[in-house]
């Protein structure tokens, strides 16, 4: 009953912070809008700068013009003409400026902004300061391993994917980050492989990751998180609570395959995954435009319904419709290989699917061919 208690507290709390927030900022934005109104009043009576304005060559300057003209000149010693009858009195203005008028300054002291309701009521300033950690963003204090996020160019049938990871680990803390830019021609992609990663102890529970391949050998991994700031570590309670942003990790593998094996100690099993190079293009192209929307506009992380697993099953069923359908198996991450088994979606000559299994758990691969230029074949060389 304690806990319910405390999602209830947390809850009401989480309304109430909202509803404050949001009348805060309608408040905050009827004071902004009343001082411009008030802005732009005052500078309608500032006088004329003179120096901004030039006679026109192909009229001659005459004591009177058309407002709309806004050519002021100074008046010469010829003298001044009636304005013509006629019906546009009212829109003449006279030219002639006394010689006693001084000009504004060049640069006039800037008008200081007023003070909100927020910033004279301390109370309302946690308010909105709340309203906006409830609000996902990409302007926080992130971890190395999440500080840049990668974003694609599309030119024509090719791609180039900005900010490539590429982490050396020491250890989970300890590590160096470098990146790089990687272009692909999208008729030689080939591939789509399902990697699964799961927690140690927790056979239903697993971070699930996939990887691109094409014709010229390349590999470029695909990792679903959520965003990490500094001092962060993964909660699901804070997860399921809009704690963490949603990113996309577009990173050499590795990068990603080494910090799960060498690292963080779990097991890496790796499934050719049985779809058409059509197919896996859209199902990869989808990836690349969510992580360039996510750029612009981010989104919050939930285990349940924004998760590496319903994305990534998201851009799956977007190249094959309905190829994976919702069930009990995508909402535990550690079933969906034998979810996909049984869809006959693994490519695979294991009979059964614990020897599927077994065939595609990569550790031994992993430390045998480390940092070699190869890696992505070495690894996959037991796939089938």
């Amino acid at each position: 009953m304690k806990f319910f208690a405390r999602i209830f507290v947390v809850s009401v709390l989480c309304l109430v912070q909202g509803i404050a927030g949001y009348a805060l900022a309608q408040t905050e934005r009827r004071v902004e809008t009343q001082a411009r109104h008030i802005r732009a009043g005052a500078e309608l009576h500032q006088p004329w700068n003179l120096a901004e304005f030039q006679v026109r060559p192909s009229q001659a300057a005459s004591p009177y013009r058309l407002v709309s003209d806004t050519q002021p000149v100074v008046q010469t010693e010829s003298p001044k003409t009636p304005p013509p009858p006629g019906g546009l009195q009212h829109i003449l203005a006279p030219r002639a400026i006394p010689q006693t008028q001084s000009l504004p300054p060049a640069n006039p002291p800037a008008r200081t902004q007023p003070l909100t309701i927020a910033d004279r009521i301390p109370i309302l300033r946690v308010g909105r300061d709340l309203a906006k950690e409830f609000r996902p963003s990409n302007d926080r204090k992130w971890s190395q391993n999440h500080a840049v996020l990668q974003t694609a160019e599309f030119n024509g049938n090719f791609v180039t994917v900005r900010n490539v990871r590429f982490s050396r680990y020491e250890s989970a803390e300890v590590y160096t980050t470098q990146y790089y830019d990687a272009t692909f021609d999208l008729d030689d992609i080939r591939t789509l492989d399902l990697i699964m990663v799961p927690f140690q102890g927790l056979s239903r529970l697993a971070h699930v990751e996939s990887s691109f391949g094409f014709a010229d050998g390349r590999q470029i991994g695909l990792s679903i998180e959520a965003r990490y700031e500094e001092g962060e570590k993964y909660d699901p309670a804070a997860a399921g609570m809009n704690q963490f942003e949603l990113i996309y990790v577009f990173a050499d593998e590795r990068d990603m395959i080494r910090l799960s094996t060498d690292v963080n100690k779990n097991n890496v099993h790796i499934y050719r995954l049985n779809f058409e190079p059509h197919e896996v293009r859209v199902m990869f192209v989808d990836a690349l435009q969510r992580a360039n929307k996510l750029a612009a506009k981010p989104e919050f992380y939930h285990p349940l319904t924004n998760s590496c697993v319903t994305n990534l099953i998201a851009h799956i069923n977007m190249g094959r419709p309905r190829a994976v359908p919702n069930g009990y198996r995508t909402v535990m991450p550690g079933l969906l290989d034998g979810y996909m088994y049984d869809l006959q979606l693994v490519k695979t000559s294991a009979p059964t699917f614990r020897e599927a299994k077994e065939m595609a758990k990569v550790n031994w691969l992993v430390e045998r061919y480390g940092d070699l230029e190869y890696f992505s074949a070495g690894i996959r060389q037991n796939m089938y």
